[in-house]
């Protein structure tokens, strides 16, 4: 599909395209969606990609009915802790007679039916487990950040970390451990490490070049700002220029504008995740400035 989709391009289209050598061939067209007119743009290029695209949306293949079987079966096997190792996944599989489980899994996945992370030999049949983790990490940074005590507070956390934490949403690992919550087999099969390598595979948290101990940094945990603090920030010399993402025009002033009207307000998973990217390929952030799940300060290496 990639393949088909560069052959459109034609070489004055190049100039203004970046590549994404970093992550995998490949390359990244920019459009303007501010100049987008009841969904349809006037640049060829990217008519023929919309089309393109359209095209291999449905695909049709002749899949065995024993997967879907098998996809039921997991998740009445898993109910209760909602995660199962590969092996047990294989024990079910070989009831059902299905013979290329990792092929199920995989589809499966892609699907959305469930989350198998081969690497981490996990497969989680409700994504809920997820969110329920980031929900109580969610709540005991607010707790910690705003000075109340945890029903369970963390043992032998040195003051650099909680201060690191409760500032900028850095948590070393034993940090994270210490918080960690869940059933006992839950946290048995989805361990610490696994854990933290899922939230990086969903760009939720990226890791944190230090020597001294593993630190990873998950964005959306910070609170936000509103426009008008950041240019009262910068107007103190404390923030830079920004670049800020906007995906409408506000409907009463018709430009991008500092209110705080929805319209003009950049979803904030897609901001983050695009900062956990960004720092995954090598940019940097400052943790002395001011930081906020809607604005951070990046370097380029």
């Amino acid at each position: 599909k990639n393949t088909q989709l560069q052959t459109l391009f034609k070489q004055s289209h190049l100039s203004h395209c970046f590549s994404t050598l970093a992550s995998g061939p490949g390359v990244i067209f920019p459009v303007n969606g501010l100049q987008a007119e009841d969904s349809f743009f006037d640049d060829e290029v990217v008519v023929e990609i919309r089309r393109a695209i359209t095209q291999q949306a449905v695909e049709t293949k002749s899949l065995p009915l024993s997967w879907f079987a098998l996809e039921l079966a997991l998740e009445e096997t898993a109910e209760g802790c909602e995660v199962l190792t590969l092996e047990q996944c294989k024990e079910i599989a070989k009831l059902l007679s299905v013979r290329n489980v990792q092929a199920a899994l995989e589809f499966l996945h892609n699907c959305s039916l469930l989350l198998y992370y081969k690497e981490q030999n996990v497969v989680i049949t409700d994504p809920q487990v997820i969110l329920n983790i980031l929900t109580h990490l969610t709540v005991a940074f607010y707790k910690l950040k705003n000075g109340k005590h945890l029903e369970r507070m963390p043992h032998g956390v040195s003051q650099v970390e909680f201060d690191s934490f409760t500032k900028n949403a850095i948590i070393t690992f034993h940090f994270f451990k210490e918080l960690r919550t869940g059933p006992e087999l839950e946290r048995k099969i989805l361990t610490e490490e696994k854990l933290l390598q899922i939230f990086q595979d969903l760009l939720l948290a990226v890791k944190i070049a230090d020597r001294a101990q593993d630190r990873f940094f998950l964005p959306a945990l910070l609170p936000t700002v509103s426009l008008e603090e950041i240019h009262n920030l910068r107007k103190q010399h404390i923030l830079p220029p920004p670049l800020v993402l906007l995906f409408m025009q506000c409907d009463e002033c018709s430009t991008p504008c500092g209110c705080e009207k929805t319209q003009c307000i950049s979803p904030c998973g897609l901001f983050c995740a695009s900062v956990v990217k960004l720092l995954s390929i090598g940019w940097t952030f400052d943790e002395h400035s001011p930081t906020f799940s809607n604005c951070i300060t990046l370097h380029c290496n």
